[in-house]
């Protein structure tokens, strides 16, 4: 009973370690793009700038994108563990496509169910690369993380 409870506090703090860092990449990805078209107009923006804007997204994106980005994610971890029970050596590479899928089939959800995109650096090629890539960097971490913290624990 004890040892299931710590594994499962392992995938529990895994889950969030992996949801935290592939918010904060999706969201830095989201405010550099949207500062680049900025600077495709013609507008200056200084370092300083960049990283007062970064701050800002990072805070204000927390009541949002956090909360949907976890959902994703939870979603896509857990069927990945289902087919990774049986292809094992795959382990891996399932949780990092997980997220990736996740990420997509969020931004598909909302634009095909909702009519809208919230997301808005997701309209553009670069932009839904960058967010379904920070969700497989979310299913990274999440793959070692918890593998590590497993095997600690044995």
């Amino acid at each position: 009973m004890v040892s299931k409870l710590i594994r499962l506090g392992s995938r529990l703090i895994s889950f969030l370690v992996a949801g935290l860092v592939a918010y904060v990449i999706a969201v830095l990805f989201y405010t550099q793009i949207n500062l680049s078209n900025l600077t495709d107009l013609g507008i200056d923006i200084s370092f300083s700038d960049r990283l007062a804007a970064a701050s800002h997204d990072l805070l204000s994106m927390t009541g949002m994108y956090l909360p949907i980005m976890l959902v994703a994610l939870l979603v896509a971890f857990s069927l990945a563990a289902i087919v990774i029970r049986f292809l094992p050596n795959l382990r891996t590479l399932g949780f990092v496509l997980a997220g990736m899928v996740g990420v997509l089939a969020l931004v598909l959800f909302f634009s095909s169910f909702l009519g809208t995109n919230p997301i808005a650096v997701t309209r553009s090629s670069l932009g839904l690369l960058s967010q379904c890539g920070a969700g497989g960097i979310g299913g990274l971490v999440y793959a070692l993380v918890s593998q590590r913290l497993l095997n600690y624990q044995s």
